[in-house]
């Protein structure tokens, strides 16, 4: 009796105790020293593990993007794609090289003026028609003067100087010449004869008139103002020059000097003699926008062909004897 009286009261002090502890929140201590002994052990950046509906602001998750980037399939070439990078560099390499050995030295004009690509021009069996173009990129944010360049051929060894030129050019008189400015988008006829005119000059409005007493190859742009525009129609006009002078108008061509006026005035004969005539167009016009056209008439001032029919290489040098262009044919 006495024997269970003594268990039934250790029995009771157990529970006692076991009440108590967790009363005083000995599994919370537990728990929380567990954990900071495991984390302890961890490094600082580990990171727990997180199923598929747990909130991400609870339980984070490991990116491992990065571990799935192996080695070398991105950012690195293969030896064959290597060899064949290093084959293309030494290829480049070798053709500037070889350009450099032939045509010498690059200008900084090179990619800006070039000669144009067409050699029916070129094969002329004559001086007169013979001429090559040279051409302005439209690209281009300035005017490039070309005068005192050199063209020459690789082939031959001929070599002439672009000469300077007039604009605008003034028909029976000293012209003042001056450089051969291209605009982007320019072009000059670079002809191996001798002026018509005796100068290279710029081509205006009023250039076609150039062409009626002389010839030019190619054949000059006819496109001066209509003579109607010279001397309009008005009540003013008719009283001056008589009506006679505006029949006479309707059958004068454009850029056509007149050269039959028996049936008008002498004041219609005197107007119309000195205004539909270059130098007449040239004086009403010079200051008017529009004025210049795009285009040089440059001539080499030869007596025979400079460029071979068959084939050639024609390089142009810029002033300080760098290439600009070259044309091979």
């Amino acid at each position: 009796m006495v024997r269970y009286i003594i268990g039934c009261l250790v029995a009771f002090i157990l529970i006692a105790l076991l009440v108590i502890w967790i009363l005083s929140g000995g599994p919370r201590r537990a728990f929380t020293g567990a954990k900071t002994s495991i984390d302890s052990a961890l490094p600082s950046s580990a990171i727990g593990f997180k199923l598929p509906w747990q909130p991400a602001e609870i339980f984070p998750t490991l990116d491992i993007t990065s571990a799935l980037d192996f080695p070398g399939t991105a950012d690195e070439l293969s030896p064959e794609e290597k060899l064949a990078q290093l084959q293309d560099e030494y290829d480049r390499l070798s053709s500037e090289a070889s350009q450099t050995r032939a045509y010498g030295a690059p200008s900084p004009y090179m990619g800006k003026i070039a000669i144009v690509q067409d050699a029916s021009s070129l094969r002329a069996d004559s001086a007169r028609d013979e001429y090559l173009q040279i051409a302005a990129n439209y690209s281009n944010t300035e005017s490039v003067d070309i005068a005192g360049w050199t063209l020459e051929s690789a082939l031959t060894g001929t070599h002439v100087v672009i000469p300077p030129g007039a604009s605008p050019f003034i028909a029976n008189s000293a012209n003042v010449l001056g450089p051969v400015t291209l605009d982007p988008g320019a072009l000059a006829l670079v002809s191996s004869a001798p002026s018509p005119v005796g100068v290279s000059f710029r081509e205006n409005t009023c250039t076609g008139y150039l062409g009626q007493f002389q010839t030019f190859s190619p054949p000059l742009s006819e496109a001066c103002p209509a003579p109607s525009d010279v001397l309009p129609l008005t009540e003013t006009n008719l009283q001056q020059y008589g009506d006679a002078c505006f029949d006479a108008i309707t059958n004068i061509s454009s850029c056509r000097f007149p050269q039959n006026l028996s049936t008008v005035s002498a004041a219609c004969r005197s107007y119309l003699t000195t205004s539909l005539s270059y130098n007449g167009c040239v004086q009403h016009n010079q200051f008017r926008s529009g004025f210049e056209e795009n285009m040089w008439r440059v001539y080499l001032g030869t007596s025979g062909d400079l460029w071979r029919n068959s084939h050639d290489a024609i390089r142009l040098l810029d002033a300080s004897g760098k290439t600009v262009s070259v044309f091979v044919y």
